[in-house]
């Protein structure tokens, strides 16, 4: 596999088959075309000196591994920030719809905010390190699992809802380009659920309709950490609260609502 996407035309993008997630070699994961939206959004009308502040990813259904056209529009224009759109669509029906808020970059000297959180997360993994991929049953492996690479540092599938790893895309969203920083973080980001699965998808199904990414700094490199927590209440719904972080410390939040249903039902 050598990418996720071939581009048709200016609009029209061939899914191929990395994009294709764990439960069904024909429905894509939602990582890549969060990607995919991103990108356009953030090639449309660039401004020097602005960068993309967040990006929220509605999944408007099960997004198959075939042709997307992908449109963008300008929602609200302004000098200090911009409301964009994208949206993909597949024989003429949207299936994903993504919104982001292009800000001015904070000037270099602004006073720097932390918060409680801790800088300086520590190393990536090196070469050494053992590697894994997610192991799920059930799973079509042949796809974007296939290409993922996960380094866990404690947690994962099976071990009661949190997970903390590293991770990388092994294949560039499109062929001969280098992914963006925000291409590589939402490309990870939509798996907080994934590694964090506990509960068996035979008997229950725990699916996001959405994906909210917040970044505060672009991240550096290719590996991208997830700390990741899983939330379900009987009878309410669920959420998996991710915090993200490159090895110079935490990037921002990523945050998705959670579809828990009886899977026999």
């Amino acid at each position: 596999m050598e990418s996720f996407y071939r581009q048709l035309d200016e609009t029209t993008f061939d899914s191929l088959r990395a994009t294709a997630g764990p439960w069904s070699p024909h429905a894509q994961h939602a990582g890549p075309p969060a990607a995919l939206l991103a990108r356009a959004m953030q090639r449309h009308e660039p401004a020097p000196g602005t960068r993309l502040a967040d990006v929220r990813l509605d999944i408007l259904g099960p997004i198959p591994v075939a042709p997307l056209t992908v449109d963008v529009e300008l929602l609200r224009g302004g000098r200090s920030m911009q409301l964009l759109q994208a949206t993909a669509s597949t024989a003429g029906r949207p299936v994903a719809v993504a919104r982001a808020w292009r800000i001015t970059r904070a000037p270099e000297d602004f006073p720097r905010l932390t918060g409680r959180r801790a800088e300086g997360i520590g190393a990536v993994p090196g070469a050494t390190d053992t590697s894994s991929r997610l192991e799920l049953p059930g799973m079509h492996a042949d796809g974007y699992v296939a290409v993922i690479e996960w380094r866990f540092v404690e947690g994962g599938v099976g071990t009661g809802g949190t997970a903390t790893a590293w991770g990388r895309q092994l294949v560039p969203l499109l062929p001969d380009e280098e992914p963006s920083p925000w291409e590589r973080t939402l490309v990870l980001a939509d798996s907080g659920g994934g590694i964090t699965m506990t509960v068996d998808p035979r008997r229950h199904t725990y699916i996001n309709c959405d994906l909210h990414v917040v970044l505060d700094r672009d991240p550096e490199g290719e590996w991208v950490r997830m700390d990741s927590q899983a939330f379900a209440t009987p009878g309410h719904g669920g959420t998996v609260r991710t915090t993200l972080a490159d090895r110079h410390g935490v990037i921002g939040t990523g945050l998705q609502t959670m579809v828990a249903q009886d899977a026999r039902s």
